[in-house]
C-alpha cells in the first residue's frame, strides 16, 4: 500500500523511487503514515506545525510511555515465569 499523505506525495514527486527492502520496516513506515494522517485529522495540525510548549510535549511523551508500561505489564501476565 502506498501512503497518500501530502508529505509522501511531495517526497515521491521529488525523489527517485526506491522500494523498501525490508517488509517489516515497510509495514512500520506505513503505520507511522496512517497514524500521522489520523493525528492531523483529529488535531487539525501536523506535529511539525504544532506550537505546543515544551512542557506539554514532555507530558504527552510521559503519558504515552506510562501507557506502554501498562501494556507490557499486562502482556507479562500471559507468561507463567512473568
Amino acid at each position: 500500500m502506498t501512503c497518500t499523505c501530502a508529505s509522501c506525495k511531495c517526497r515521491r514527486a521529488t525523489l527517485p523511487s526506491r522500494k523498501e527492502a525490508d517488509p517489516i520496516v515497510q509495514a512500520v513506515t506505513e503505520r507511522f503514515h496512517a497514524r500521522s494522517r489520523e493525528g492531523i485529522k483529529h488535531y487539525g495540525v501536523t506535529m511539525a506545525a504544532n506550537k505546543a510548549p515544551t512542557r506539554q510535549w514532555i507530558l504527552d511523551a510521559q503519558e504515552e510511555l506510562m501507557d506502554a508500561i501498562l501494556y507490557l505489564e499486562r502482556l507479562r501476565e500471559d507468561f507463567p515465569d512473568g
